[in-house]
């Protein structure tokens, strides 16, 4: 038992991740997103009452009745999420995939259990999935449906589709904080997210080795060429969300005692394993030149040469959509600074030297998710007016053959931005 119902209830108001809440607003903020918010809201308060209704004629809804086991786990969910006026309701889905979601229009939230991952959760284990799920609504998630804007919203920039995909592994952090609290258990937690990853199982065909299973993914960075796909997916990788609850067990507030780490201290270590998922994840707020460590200005500056090589390699001065996404990634007062130097006018062979020189200076400090990212980004910045052309794409060869990266890694960057 990590605390008490009051200790609970007070940690739940500062679990939120704030990388989650911080990008959640940029984004809302974002006029493009918030105008295919604004146009869609009657669509998807119709689409999430048809799925209610749905449920109803198809699923069986958990009342005290109908599964009081199921009740008690959600009754202890609730007294720990303060939701206020909110209604929800509760449905089991036949279905063996080991899976939960949670759906929010309004003061109406409505969770999804499939059978397959009733079957295989222990109580503490069911209350830390059930928790989990009414964390995204305790900490509105609603207001930023990722799904729905990457299916529906045409148009969007790369850039901002790459940060929707980071907000939603963010917030998958907060959610699980909310699901350890409702769970009371570190252990559980832990166990809960270990059989979502084997299909529900548990003792004794495997032995829930914590540090083991971390471990799997002490050499990311060494196949992120190969699986890039994975930086980029809706949720953390479930070793990292198991050492993220780990992090955040060690508060204080549990401890009750001095011997622990503030709020601040654990959201830093969450910090370094969110990098680790997408690098460039802590790298995006840098427009003012001197705010920016030397290191990080480098590689900007890097970024911007190749960039201007890049978009200029099809005899174009590169488009609107892609100098904003220059100026995005790179920060515009950065971006600016370096134009009178030449920028899009220079001849495409001090384009290169300028990008060769920087390079050079800067390739034997780089780490590998630091190349990465700075792929990525080019990647990005050339693919925001909708294609890459066949210069522009011999260009990113280039340099990803410089960085030590294989052509099919731009190929995966490519398919995830389709």
């Amino acid at each position: 038992m990590l605390a008490d119902l009051k200790t609970l209830k007070n940690i739940a108001n500062i679990a939120r991740y704030p990388g989650d809440e911080e990008l959640q607003k940029e984004l809302l903020e974002d006029k493009q997103i918030k105008k295919y918010l604004d146009t869609e809201a009657p669509a998807f308060k119709t689409q999430s009452d048809s799925t209610f209704q749905e449920l109803k004629h198809h699923s069986l809804q958990v009342s005290p009745k109908s599964s009081p086991y199921l009740f008690k786990a959600i009754d202890r969910c609730t007294d720990i999420l303060d939701l206020g006026n909110c209604e929800f309701s509760v449905f089991i889905e036949s279905n063996n995939i080991i899976n939960a979601w949670c759906g929010r229009s309004g003061n109406k939230v409505t969770i999804g259990l499939n059978s397959g991952l009733i079957n295989c959760m222990e109580f503490e284990e069911l209350c830390f999935i059930i928790g989990h799920e009414f964390g995204h609504a305790f900490f509105e998630h609603h207001h930023l449906p990722a799904y729905g804007i990457t299916q529906g919203l045409r148009g969007l920039q790369p850039s901002k589709l790459l940060r929707l995909m980071s907000w939603s592994r963010q917030s998958e952090i907060s959610a699980d904080r909310a699901g350890m609290l409702c769970a009371n258990t570190l252990e559980d937690s832990i166990h809960a997210l270990m059989k979502l990853s084997t299909g529900g199982l548990g003792e004794p065909i495997i032995s829930f080795d914590v540090n083991e299973f971390q471990n799997q993914v002490e050499d990311i960075d060494d196949f992120i060429d190969q699986n890039y796909a994975l930086m980029h997916t809706t949720h953390p990788l479930n070793p990292f969300r198991v050492r993220a609850i780990i992090e955040f067990s060690k508060l204080t507030d549990f401890k009750q005692t001095k011997a622990g780490l503030k709020i601040d201290e654990v959201n830093l270590k969450i910090d370094e394993i969110i990098k680790r998922m997408n690098p460039s994840e802590l790298n995006k707020d840098q427009t003012q030149d001197c705010s920016i460590p030397p290191k990080e200005r480098q590689i900007k500056v890097f970024m911007v040469f190749a960039g201007y090589w890049v978009l200029s390699a099809d005899g174009s001065a590169g488009s609107k959509d892609e100098l904003l996404s220059l100026e995005d990634i790179c920060g515009k007062e950065l971006v600016d600074s370096i134009k009178p130097m030449g920028g899009l006018s220079m001849d495409r062979n001090s384009a290169h030297k300028d990008m060769m020189q920087a390079l050079d200076e800067l390739l034997p400090e780089l780490t590998k998710p630091e190349k990465s990212n700075i792929l990525e980004s080019l990647v990005t910045i050339a693919r925001a007016d909708g294609e890459v052309s066949e210069p522009e794409r011999n260009c990113l060869d280039e340099i990803a053959k410089l960085l030590g990266f294989e052509r099919t890694f731009i190929d995966g960057i490519l398919k995830f931005l389709e």
